[in-house]
């Protein structure tokens, strides 16, 4: 602490000098000779605070703390003594020791597998809210040449544990650029492809490789060069999420087995029923009702098995299928054994069939006398498949 002299100080001519003052002299002179910094190299032993800047390496400071060093790189180093030590840089706001002092973010240095001299750096902020001031929230580190966002040990030179979000900025698009070296500039782009479409475009065909309309939940696919093999997208029909066109041997060639949500449904029945009306009626079991979700072909196929008619000897037998009441289908057959003829009777057709419910029926009549359908427990059915 300085020295407080004896009074009278300052000292005025004629005023005694004591031997107390000589004594006091001397060992404020000793404190000060232990306590100064030497210039060619010295320790402080206690804490320093600097009012203005602090140069190292320079007298034309342009911070708090300007380090200027003529190797290259210039070296700030932050060393911890602990064994496996970490290093951290934090950044602060707010007056310091105020109620609202926070740290906002660090830098911190990792040892990842201690003894094994693997280091990283992980970047964390405090989180948010007044309780999380101090806190620590990582969002990235760097380990052995690899980025973790979300990873504690990233395993890839980016290694992601969430989801990424790629906004479109000034060019107008966002994706992901893939580049080959060999051969050189072989590459792709996996991004935006209009704002309701997403894409994969490579730079040795003519355009994009794959499409995915978002918007209309269509998906194009194109394999060959000038497009005549392959899946396109048709932005003006929405009814396709994938549609086949040109194709010259095979449209989509599947080994193994494909599974789709097409309509299949059908009505069967085995019991022995007959008619004797002479105008069409409806054959008992033989009625399906189809919703189909977007317009589309069917194959309708109807089939009665063990027909035979009774009466006399020359009788005529009607069948028909109708789609809602109207006939699609037609045939005439004539019995002349009085019984003796035991036939199958067979009614088909591809119909084009519109967006809703729509009912799949048969009908039958007969001249004259019994006709009889299911004679010996043989089958009657209706089937209809989406093609």
């Amino acid at each position: 602490m300085p020295l407080t002299p004896d009074l009278p100080f300052p000292k005025s001519p004629g005023d005694a000098i004591r031997s107390k003052d000589w004594n006091d002299l001397v060992t404020e002179t000793q404190r000060l000779d232990n306590a100064k910094v030497n210039r060619s190299g010295d320790a402080i032993t206690g804490p320093l605070t600097i009012a203005g800047a602090l140069g190292l390496g320079t007298t034309s400071t342009n911070a708090k703390l300007h380090v200027v060093d003529a190797n290259t790189p210039a070296v700030l180093r932050i060393q911890s003594t602990k064994s496996f030590g970490q290093a951290q840089l934090e950044f602060w706001s707010d007056p310091q020791g105020s109620g609202t002092e926070w740290r906002p973010g660090l830098i911190q240095s990792l040892d990842t597998n201690p003894g094994n001299f693997t280091g990283g750096l992980s970047f964390l902020t405090n989180g948010t809210g007044a309780a999380n001031r101090t806190g620590q929230v990582e969002a990235m580190r760097l380990v052995n040449g690899n980025v973790g966002i979300g990873v504690p040990a990233p395993g890839f030179k980016i290694d992601v544990g969430d989801r990424i979000r790629l906004r479109q900025g000034a060019s107008g698009t966002a994706g992901l650029w893939l580049y080959q070296t060999t051969p050189a500039e072989d590459r792709a782009f996996i991004g935006m492809n209009g704002d309701g479409a997403v894409g994969l475009w490579g730079n040795k065909g003519a355009g994009w490789a794959l499409n995915m309309d978002v918007t209309n939940g269509n998906v194009g696919l194109r394999v060959g060069p000038n497009s005549t093999v392959g899946v396109i997208v048709n932005g003006a029909n929405n009814a396709y999420g994938l549609y086949v066109y040109g194709a010259t041997t095979y449209g989509i060639y599947t080994v193994g087995r494909s599974v789709d949500q097409k309509i299949r449904t059908y009505a069967i029945a085995g019991n022995s029923v007959n008619t004797t009306s002479t105008g069409f009626v409806d054959m008992p079991n033989m009625s399906v009702t189809v919703n189909a979700p977007i317009g589309a072909y069917f194959q309708v196929l109807v089939q009665v098995n063990g027909v035979q008619a009774t009466g006399s000897n020359t009788i005529g037998a009607y069948f028909r299928l109708l789609l809602d009441g109207n006939q699609q289908d037609y045939t005439r057959q004539e019995f002349h054994n009085n019984g003796w003829e035991l036939r199958g009777v067979t009614l088909s057709r591809i119909l084009y069939l519109a967006a809703g419910s729509h009912t799949i029926s048969a009908q039958w009549a007969v001249t004259s006398g019994t006709l009889t359908c299911c004679w010996y427990g043989d089958y009657r059915q209706i089937q209809v498949i989406e093609l």
